[in-house]
């Protein structure tokens, strides 16, 4: 699909006012969510003793409560209780070669029995993982390791400023990069701002310009009024939020001119991208070169303590030299044999399996056979897109809502609470997503996977009233 029929059709969604499941539906959806997860809410329960809220996963569905999952194995999860899944959630994207791929299991079980998980000190691993990314990324040179693509960000933001000896970085609005404190600003939404700052001093945002996704007028301005002290843009170039406000033909390629005329750098959050996408990136995908490349989750295919920074060799000196000379990043356990090891066995498998091709068209598949399928419901409005294996399926678009609407927090919090209503009953049914509006694939989905996925979608549409 391309942009400006995902951007008409989404102009379309919030158009129409979103349509809930009659009441009685509605309950009878809640009490088997209930009763088939018994376990998990005795689990919850506990967990609010100890745990603030009783979950920690930002991933985690938590209405009416979050469901405990036990094990994996291809594109399939099980819960506490038993209950089987058709995952599309793939630990929020770095799954692709399927849960509990075995030939890749095996390596780190060796790797741990042989030589242990870590000891603080360079293994071969490290080296080895490093070129393989070398090797895949068209517009990566160097690879400093990291624990977590938040401190990636964090990271790449540091190299921009002591490469660049500027200050302002330019964040487009409704991307993720992590939660650091300056990160932290138009998240999920554009415009947003500090909605999520409670706990963060104004001071964190002091260097940051918020600018609207697709606003060519307004980058071209951000970047004119700040000419002489911006270090960077921050991008995840399919859009932001992987996606949920796809990006315009034009955006990365405008982006880099721009960064090339104010001397500026270009940073690709490649967090979900990379590996993911495209073999090569979304840089590989768009032929658009960024100087700093973040990366997360997927080069360890899962396996925790994993992120990394990369880019050109130029940009990357600042992370060396003596003292006063580079730039300050830590992480006891970045780069540990473990991660390392996965990082470069995922990869070898992934391009031995043709993991990425699989997976992106499995996902072309069901995209098209969903909107097929919502197409027989168009007061609802409901559609898909897709980049690659990274889908999205709107029903009530409450990321899209414009904060600038008078009743712009009572339209989000309307239908974010209509399209958790959906959620509940998918996840009753065995379908696993993330934040009811995004769904991963892996390699080895197949037809049984797209047939119960299309069956549950049909019985929650036959739920919704018609009219």
């Amino acid at each position: 699909m391309e942009y400006n029929e995902i951007m008409s059709r989404f102009k379309n969604v919030l158009s129409i006012p979103p349509k809930g499941l009659p009441a009685d539906a509605m309950e009878k959806y809640r009490a088997m969510y209930t009763e088939k997860n018994r376990k998990s809410l005795e689990m919850f329960e506990k967990a609010k003793s100890v745990i603030p809220g009783g979950v920690e996963h930002n991933l985690s569905q938590n209405h009416p409560f979050p469901v405990a999952m036990d094990r994996a194995k291809g594109y399939r999860v099980w819960d506490v209780d038993g209950n089987e899944y058709v995952d599309y959630l793939m630990c929020g994207a770095p799954i692709i070669l399927g849960h509990a791929f075995e030939p890749l299991d095996e390596k780190i079980i060796d790797i741990i029995k042989t030589k242990g998980p870590a000891t603080g000190l360079t293994s071969e691993y490290e080296i080895m993982a490093a070129q393989e990314i070398v090797n895949h990324m068209p517009a990566v040179e160097m690879v400093r390791f990291l624990q977590s693509g938040t401190e990636a960000d964090m990271a790449a933001l540091r190299i921009a400023r002591a490469y660049t000896n500027k200050q302002k970085i330019i964040k487009i609005g409704g991307s993720y990069h992590g939660w650091s404190d300056q990160m932290v600003y138009s998240l999920h939404v554009p415009n947003s701002g500090p909605l999520y700052s409670k706990g963060i001093t104004k001071e964190s945002y002091a260097h940051i310009i918020d600018v609207k996704p697709n606003d060519f007028d307004g980058l071209e301005k951000a970047f004119r009024d700040n000419a002489d002290d911006v270090a960077g843009v921050i991008v995840e170039p399919i859009g932001g939020e992987s996606g949920a406000h796809p990006v315009h033909p034009d955006w990365n390629r405008t982006m880099r001119a721009l960064c090339d005329q104010y001397k500026s750098l270009l940073i690709f959050d490649e967090v979900v991208t990379g590996f993911r996408l495209d073999m090569g990136g979304a840089q590989k995908h768009f032929n658009v070169m960024p100087d700093i490349t973040v990366l997360g989750k997927i080069i360890g295919h899962g396996y925790p303590s994993c992120g990394a920074v990369a880019g050109r060799k130029e940009v990357m000196k600042v992370c060396a030299g003596g003292l006063g000379e580079k730039i300050y990043v830590g992480g006891t356990l970045a780069a540990n044999p473990i991660t390392t090891a996965a990082c470069y066995y995922a990869i070898k498998y992934m391009v031995e399996h043709d993991a990425q091709q699989k997976a992106a068209a499995y996902a072309d598949r069901l995209t098209k056979a969903m909107n097929d399928l919502f197409a027989t419901r168009q007061d609802l409005g409901f559609f898909v897109y897709n980049f690659g294996p990274i889908m999205h399926y709107v029903t009530t678009g409450f990321f899209s809502v414009d904060v600038s609407a008078p009743d712009a927090l009572k339209q989000v919090l309307t239908r974010k609470a209509v399209a958790d209503s959906y959620q509940i009953v998918t996840s009753a049914l065995g379908l696993c997503s993330l934040a009811g509006t995004r769904m991963y694939t892996c390699m080895q989905h197949d037809d049984e996977a797209l047939k119960k996925t299309l069956d549950i979608w049909e019985q929650l549409l036959s739920a919704i009233p018609k009219g």
